[in-house]
Order: structure tokens, then sequence, then C-alpha cells
């Protein structure tokens, strides 16, 4: 009953915004938000918006607001809403993009709880065609996938997702080393460490959903993140069906050696 109160309230006087990016701390509240927070929502909506081409000839714009309940102890949604509509096409585009993030839940003083949260999709023709010109496609299958909330793991699915590489002598090791650009911040600091970060490769084969697990500073997070986000993916299969599978990437900066520069990726 306390917890009920608690969220009554809580919903009374406070907004919730998931595309925040923020660090918890104990004490303070602390905003839910879609993994990555707000930079990885912009390139998910960039790379995987499909305007519908019908509002897309009409030129209808306008943003649509999705509000919903993120659980505090599985970040799963619930009790989904639209707020603020524009048109039904419109609409159920942002709730099909709503059902492929992943939430963080909300803390209050520490502890993880049950709040509202929302969300903000906007659609604008002249935005979309410039997202089109630079991912290189202009529509997104959306048949890949019904179940488009449900995420296997490695070793639920018959074929793993893989990486693909234009020379097939490539390997993750190779292309990391032709890649990364070492953070100067890492080198001047000298500050080691593993960086590790989940992330779901979809049924097209595109990432989504970055988190980092495990941070390291002077930028090597960063330029994980970079390299992640440069590597190519053959899906995963289940039942013969494409579907979402979540993996982790891990990169090893280590300033031991005689160079002076390592990197190790450990795991893909």
């Amino acid at each position: 009953m306390r917890i009920v109160i608690f969220i009554i309230l809580l919903f009374g006087f406070i907004c919730v915004n998931s595309q925040t990016n923020i660090v918890a701390q104990p004490g303070k509240y602390v905003e839910a938000q879609n993994y990555g927070g707000k930079v990885e929502f912009k390139r998910f909506v960039q790379q995987e918006m499909n305007y519908p081409e019908k509002e897309l000839l009409g030129k209808k714009e306008g943003t649509v607001e999705l509000s919903f309940i993120v659980d505090s102890k599985t970040g799963k949604t619930s009790g989904l809403e639209v707020k603020a509509s524009v048109s039904p096409k419109l609409d159920a585009e942002a709730i099909r993009l709503y059902k492929m993030l992943l939430f963080v839940p909300s803390y209050f003083q520490g502890d993880r709880v049950t709040t509202y949260s929302t969300l903000k999709f906007k659609f604008s023709v002249k935005n979309y065609k410039r997202y089109c010109k630079k991912r290189g496609y202009k529509s997104v299958d959306t048949n890949a996938n019904e179940n488009s909330k449900f995420v296997y793991l490695d070793n639920q699915v018959n074929i793993k997702p893989i990486v693909v590489f234009k020379d097939t002598l490539e390997n993750i090791s190779t292309f990391i080393q032709k890649k990364i650009k070492y953070p100067e911040g890492t080198l001047r600091l000298n500050i080691t460490g593993v960086v590790k970060l989940f992330f779901i490769v979809e049924p097209t084969g595109r990432i989504s959903n970055i988190k980092v697990l495990k941070n390291v500073g002077g930028g090597a997070t960063n330029e994980a993140i970079r390299l992640l986000k440069l590597t190519k993916w053959k899906p995963g299969k289940k039942d013969g069906k494409r579907v979402r599978v979540s993996k982790e990437f891990e990169v090893n900066f280590n300033l031991s050696n005689e160079s002076g520069i390592d990197y190790v990726p450990t795991s893909y």
C-alpha cells in the first residue's frame, strides 16, 4: 500500500522523460530512461523510423507523445497510452518504435521505483529524408519480427548472430586494429580496463539498445561504443525465423605493453 501511495504522489509532481541520460545517485530521484539514454534514442529513431508513405506524401508532421509505466524490478513497460496524437498512422509508427526499446527503471533514494514515463517521437519530412540519405535506405522491414518486444539470449536461439566482414579473412580483432582511435585522455591518464556494452541484434541485422554495463574513463567507453556502431551483423534465428537477440561487446584497453598501446577485444 505504501508503494502505491508513493507512486501516485510521485506522479502528481514529477514529469518523467525516458530520454534523459542520468547517472543514479543515492538520495536523489532519477528518471526512467531507455537504454543508452538521449544519445542512443536519437540514433535509434534515425536508424529505425519508417515514415508512413501516405503521411510522407501528404507532408503530415508532428510529435507523437506516448505515456507508459516502467516496472521497478524488470524495467518492462505497460499501460501504454497516446498522450499526444498526430494521426493514426504516425501514432502506430511511434508505438512500433517504442515496443523495440528497453528501459532502466526510475530510482528514488537509491531504490528502484515504478513510475510513469513519456517518450516523444518527432515526425518531420525534412528530417526523415535526411535520415534516409545518411543511413542509405528508405524503408524498414517492419515484418521481420512480429513479437518485437521479446528478446532472446544467445543460448536460446538455433542460429546465433555473427559479425559480418567484407574481407572473409578478417575477424573482430583485426577489425578493431584497423578502426580504433585510442582516446587521448586514456593515454594521458594511463587508464586501463575493460569496457562492457550490452546491445541487441535486430532481425534486420542492425544493432539497437546500446547500454554501458561497465565503464572506463578517459574516453575509452565512447570509443568502444563507436567501434560497436561500426560493426555489421547477420541476425540470429529461432525456429527458422529471424529474431531479436541480446549480445555483449567487450574491449580491453591495456597500456602495459612495450609500445604503450594495446587493445584486446574479449567478447563479441
